[in-house]
């Protein structure tokens, strides 16, 4: 692990997906009363979850899962943390609750995208006692023994997405909401898969992370940045320029979804490969693939395309 603040035992936990570097980061925080993992990550890296907390008392010291969303590279693994560990708490949206209490619905919908790569990609996908799920409001404050977390609803990537921000150290957890950066990159990709991706929402969200002035963004792919509201500004042209270029594709009813999705992917990879150290390409390679952004923009756009008929 990769300690972020020798004040406040802040570390960063590479989760090694599919046995890769940068993929997914586990935000990981020392206490007195044991420790706060933020986005633990799927089951199938639930393995090294354990072995990294090893040092620290393993699994068992866990007392506190915060999650930005519920989406399974963030928290595929909880049922399983809950049936490993007693008394874990949980914290999340009031919309992702339901999902954790009964995962069937996620489950599905998941299944849809990922087919029959789930179990190599996720692994199993379990239930969380309902007394161990606390919901988390916008705007609240998590005590974690002295180590304050306040909630900041940030949709656009999910529709219950939160940052945590810790106002003293002047670091937010933001899971999705800044897209994708591998740390000593400047290359930024927006994570854009269905079903909920909302392009004017999203805006809003960088609007009010911009209006924190935090001092570093911990992103779960992958890593600490400095200087976030320039990230921020990066990450919010990136977006429109995919979401328009979707639209644009979305006009040539002579192709099928199939065709512009895989012609936006190879756009797009050309051009991460022509502007990222060829070091640093790989994770690129495995996460945030632009072919699922083009599902969840073109769902995005079409939904909107409905609306205006209906009204």
């Amino acid at each position: 692990m990769q300690l972020i603040d020798t004040h406040s035992s802040t570390w960063c936990l590479d989760l090694q997906f599919r046995g890769r570097p940068h993929l997914i980061a586990c935000a990981v925080l020392e206490t007195s009363q044991g420790l706060t993992l933020i986005d633990p990550g799927p089951t199938t890296t639930l393995k090294m979850l354990e072995t990294a907390l090893g040092p620290r008392g393993g699994l068992s010291e866990v007392t506190n899962v915060v999650l930005t969303h519920i989406h399974l590279d963030h928290a595929g693994c909880v049922g399983q943390l809950a049936k490993l560990v007693d008394d874990i708490k949980f914290y999340v949206h009031p919309i992702g609750a339901p999902h954790l209490i009964d995962p069937e619905r996620l489950i599905q919908s998941a299944q849809r995208i990922y087919g029959d790569q789930m179990d190599e990609l996720w692994g199993a996908i379990l239930p969380i006692p309902e007394e161990q799920v606390y919901v988390v409001e916008d705007d609240s404050i998590l005590d974690l023994d002295g180590r304050y977390l306040r909630s900041c609803y940030t949709p656009g990537h999910a529709s219950h997405h939160i940052a945590w921000l810790d106002d003293q150290e002047k670091i937010a957890f933001v899971g999705d909401a800044a897209g994708m950066r591998v740390q000593g990159s400047d290359y930024i990709i927006p994570v854009a898969p269905p079903p909920d991706i909302n392009v004017d929402v999203w805006e809003q969200s960088l609007q009010r992370l911009e209006t924190h002035h935090m001092d570093q963004f911990f992103l779960t792919h992958f890593g600490v940045i400095q200087h976030p509201n320039h990230h921020i500004q990066a990450m919010r042209l990136r977006l429109q320029s995919w979401a328009n270029a979707v639209l644009k594709s979305l006009n040539d009813h002579s192709e099928s979804d199939i065709t512009r999705s895989e012609a936006f992917h190879n756009s797009e990879m050309k051009h991460m490969r022509s502007m990222v150290d060829s070091a640093l390409q790989e994770p690129y390679n495995y996460m945030g693939q632009p072919r699922e952004s083009w599902a969840g923009l073109a769902r995005y756009w079409r939904k909107m395309r409905a609306s205006e008929i209906t009204t």
